[in-house]
């Protein structure tokens, strides 16, 4: 079977790889993975349940960006483990799902506790309004992700091809209109996750979802999407979100200190190589 450039008559809303000799679509290998995941399932749960490495299996890598991390190694000590025969010291990042950039003061410090105690200590303030906790071992991940949930707090869809965390203009007088504001990205944030429980089953052991049609997900389907997705909203005359840089940024449009609606602009992100 040969493969062919991507002709300008695609299926529409298919990635495509290419094509074979009898006009068949072929995937690029990422969206094989995302298609054959089982609802990003995967095999994350026996990756984890194997003790003679600290990485996770190469398919489960492309998987655990929607589950909100990604795997790394400490580059510095490469040569060092290569010389004692060692695998690499692997780890774990794992991103917070934050709308707006809120958090609550007992979360902040809950986040301190669960830095000290699961990753290197550093809890490192992103420029999409998020956080991010490193150098956590595989052992590590789930306790981790436990006490995140206890915490109020969720890590689904902050990394992988998918809408990312959605970002809002600061206020330092929390206006009135600040806060509706505040609420549609926290509205947008949660109508754009993933329909699937996989988060749910492998992290927290809730029970296995047996209902395919409970994970229907007429917006993603099962392949999600090319790249990742971006949205922010500014409240002028700020625009502390960079609001032209996302794939969709919304302007909002405010009229004697009401909330009159949006102006919306798009493609300032569209993402074209996958990494």
């Amino acid at each position: 079977m040969s493969v062919e450039k991507q002709n300008k008559d695609s299926t529409p809303g298919l990635p495509l790889y290419g094509r074979g000799t009898e006009g068949e679509a072929i995937l690029s290998p990422i969206e094989k993975i995302k298609t054959e995941s089982n609802g990003l399932r995967g095999t994350i749960k026996e990756s984890l349940h194997d003790e003679i490495t600290g990485a996770i299996r190469e398919d489960d890598q492309a998987l655990i960006k929607f589950h909100g991390m990604y795997q790394q190694d400490d580059r510095d000590r490469r040569e060092e483990r290569a010389e004692k025969k060692l695998d690499r010291l692997y780890s774990f990042m794992i991103r917070l799902r934050l709308p707006g950039g809120f958090l609550t003061s007992d979360q902040w410090i809950a986040m301190h506790q669960i830095a000290g105690e699961n990753s290197t200590g550093v809890i490192k303030i992103t420029t999409r309004q998020t956080i991010q906790l490193h150098g956590i071992f595989k052992s590590k991940i789930k306790p981790t992700i436990q006490a995140f949930n206890a915490a109020k707090l969720d890590s689904i869809a902050t990394c992988g091809d998918i809408n990312r965390n959605v970002m809002c203009s600061a206020h330092p007088k929390q206006s009135k209109i600040h806060a509706e504001i505040f609420s549609y990205a926290d509205k947008i944030s949660t109508q754009l996750m993933p329909k699937t429980k996989a988060w749910y089953e492998i992290w927290l052991n809730e029970e296995k979802v047996f209902d395919k049609k409970e994970e229907e997900d007429p917006l993603y389907q099962e392949r999600y999407l090319p790249r990742k997705f971006k949205i922010a909203i500014a409240i002028p005359p700020n625009n502390d979100v960079d609001v032209f840089a996302n794939d969709i940024g919304l302007i909002a449009i405010i009229e004697n200190d009401k909330l009159q609606g949006f102006n919306i602009a798009i493609g300032g992100g569209l993402s074209t190589t996958h990494g």
